[in-house]
């Protein structure tokens, strides 16, 4: 798994897609959530452009970007994904904020002549691009297995766990999982 062209600023990690899904991958667009090691990749308008060609979703043109726009809803996704994922009570207000941002991004959805397919314009703003991401995470919240939704217990990143076996248990392996299994044999070698 390859680390994504962001610019880490000062902050010396790198960010990869691990998520499985782009409702997911955004959320992990803060590393080491509310913690005193937390970054944010979606920092600047360029690390945006970045992510979300890395995800293969069209961006507004132009070089006024919302972060503010992106923020807002990578909390709200957040706030909804997380506790879906740590096994705990989602709110009922957060769950109507997100059915309300849900419905607006239905409204942008076209059906192209030629294909008779679903087909997103290419998005004017913020609220535009972002409106593929929150259609994924309803589909996740509604139908998706809640069962194969995880979170790394080293870095809190969330993941959809696609092994046959269902036995996933970190972002990746290359890094909390080893950083991890070291930690577990250094302890035990104390011991």
């Amino acid at each position: 798994m390859d680390a994504l062209d962001l610019d880490p600023g000062d902050y010396g990690g790198t960010y990869k897609l691990v998520g499985g899904r782009p409702s997911l991958d955004f959320v992990n667009t803060i590393s080491w959530p509310e913690t005193e090691r937390e970054h944010d990749w979606l920092s600047s308008p360029e690390n945006a452009r970045r992510w979300f060609a890395a995800v293969a979703l069209p961006f507004p043109r132009g070089k006024a970007v919302d972060l503010p726009a992106l923020h807002k809803a990578r909390l709200l996704l957040a706030r909804v994904l997380r506790p879906l994922a740590h096994g705990e009570h989602i709110p009922a207000n957060t769950i109507a904020e997100l059915s309300r941002a849900v419905a607006r991004a239905y409204q942008g959805r076209v059906i192209d002549p030629p294909s008779l397919a679903w087909h997103w314009p290419a998005p004017q703003n913020a609220a535009d691009a972002l409106a593929p991401i929150l259609l994924d995470a309803a589909e996740l919240v509604t139908a998706g297995d809640h069962e194969r939704l995880r979170f790394c217990p080293s870095c809190d990143w969330l993941f959809e766990d696609h092994t046959r076996n269902g036995q996933r248990r970190w972002c990746d392996m290359a890094d909390c999982g080893s950083r991890d299994k070291a930690r577990r044999y250094y302890h035990r070698s104390k011991a």
